[in-house]
């Protein structure tokens, strides 16, 4: 058993404290600043298993123009085998797509402005600054306490930010660019043009002062370098969701899985959340263009929905499975040979067994007989409504809207085009921004 050597934290979303450590984040406190005083830290944005995200000011003042805040994530000190900003994704892919598109089209992905590295207790730190966006659409759709996919995108935005997440593959995979990770936490809201520009004191009024504790060691000790004196917990979502902050266009980042068809990394493997991930990736390790309309797929569904095609809450790469073959059907050979806990749920024929013999076999799920057609159908069957005193404002959809029978059959069409089991079967990212349900 792991000895801890800090009191967990009672903040709600925070790192792991025990991360910080050689190897693991930057210790980062509210005020630091960065790069000979260019960057200073004003909040956090959030975190992931690879890196710390904070809402920084860029201090270099360009003429008489108000100095600007950016996003500045700060990556695991063990994340980088090699300093060389040639083996670096972010940056790589970053370059290629401003050197491959028009600045009109480049600036719809959220890329690498500027890096520099930090030396620091835990380890040399890759650190990147990005254009400040909103919430990811992921973020947009949350509501705790309610039934999922009851806070969701209005039709018409929907249908809008899909095609435009759609164009942002068309020009990644005609550039030669892998994405590798399309979810909808990495389709961004794009914000107002007025708060990049606001001062301190209109970002604290706005998102709220940082909340933070003080890190507590369990030898009572006072902290080693290695972790921050104080935890900062990331700025609270609803704050970031407001339409007045946002435009009605989105962004789309992260391309730390992203890679250059024609000098795909030997070493590569596929990164993308279980939920996201398609057969081909889960049971050969393979990725490539096809991947990302699966990804893409999936993401339109959830776009619309409000809620994954796929749900991961257990977490499970065979619980996903289940809901896969629920969805679409048998597997391919030899993968479904390889899916060897199939029989807990599954005929050879990949319908359902009876709800008896699931029983029998012990399952604490249960599989049943399900389709795209009848996924759609479900949207808004269930919604909760918001709290009396919640404006969900207009970019949500009423609580209730159903799809018609028109648009169900358009979005099934599509789906079941773009999620096809064999990869060389789907459609090409060129039929997917032509497809009727666009428009």
């Amino acid at each position: 058993m792991m000895d801890h050597r800090f009191i967990p934290s009672c903040l709600d979303a925070v790192e792991d404290i025990e991360d910080y450590q050689p190897g693991g984040y930057h210790p980062i406190s509210v005020g630091d600043t960065f790069d000979d005083g260019r960057f200073r830290i004003l909040h956090k944005l959030g975190f992931g298993g690879s890196s710390t995200v904070w809402l920084a000011r860029d201090q270099r003042e360009e003429g008489e123009g108000q100095s600007r805040i950016v996003a500045l994530k700060a990556m695991r000190a063990d994340i980088l085998s090699s300093q060389d900003p040639s083996e670096i994704p972010e940056l790589v892919i970053s370059q290629k797509l401003r050197e491959s598109l028009p600045p009109a089209e480049s600036v719809n992905f959220q890329t690498v402005d500027h890096h520099f590295f930090v030396q620091g207790p835990n380890g040399s730190h890759l650190f990147l600054i990005f254009p400040l966006a909103g919430p990811s659409i992921l973020a947009m759709s949350d509501s705790p306490g309610r039934t999922a996919g009851s806070r969701r995108l209005r039709a018409d935005l929907a249908r809008k930010v899909a095609k435009q997440a759609a164009m942002l593959m068309y020009h990644m995979h005609s550039a030669g660019i892998v994405h590798g990770d399309l979810t909808t936490s990495n389709i961004l809201f794009r914000l107002s043009p007025h708060v990049i520009e606001w001062s301190d004191a209109e970002v604290y009024a706005h998102l709220g002062d940082p909340e933070t504790e003080n890190v507590r060691t369990s030898n009572g000790e006072p902290p080693s370098p290695h972790a921050p004196a104080m935890l900062v917990a990331a700025i609270e979502n609803s704050k970031l969701s407001d339409a007045t902050l946002l435009q009605e266009n989105v962004v789309v980042g992260d391309f730390g899985q992203s890679y250059i068809v024609a000098s795909r990394p030997p070493s590569y493997e596929p990164g993308t959340v279980l939920n996201y991930q398609p057969p081909e990736a889960r049971f050969e390790g393979r990725v490539g263009l096809e991947a990302d309309i699966w990804s893409l797929g999936c993401a339109i569904f959830e776009i619309r929905a409000g809620f994954p095609l796929f749900e991961s809450f257990l977490g499970s790469d065979v619980d996903i499975l289940r809901q896969t073959v629920e969805t679409l059907g048998r597997l391919p050979d030899p993968w479904w040979a390889a899916f060897e806990q199939r029989t807990l749920w599954f005929e050879e024929d990949g319908q359902p067994k009876s709800e008896q013999d699931q029983e029998s076999a012990g399952v604490f799920l249960k599989a049943y007989k399900s389709s795209i057609r009848a996924k759609l159908l479900e949207i808004g069957e269930n919604d909760d409504p918001p709290s009396e005193d919640e404006d969900e404002g207009p970019m949500i959809e009423k609580p209730g809207v159903r799809l018609d029978q028109e648009e169900v059959g358009l979005l099934e069409d599509l789906l079941e085009k773009m999620l096809k089991y064999i990869p060389e079967e789907r459609i090409c990212i060129q039929d997917v921004i032509r497809h009727p349900w666009f428009t």
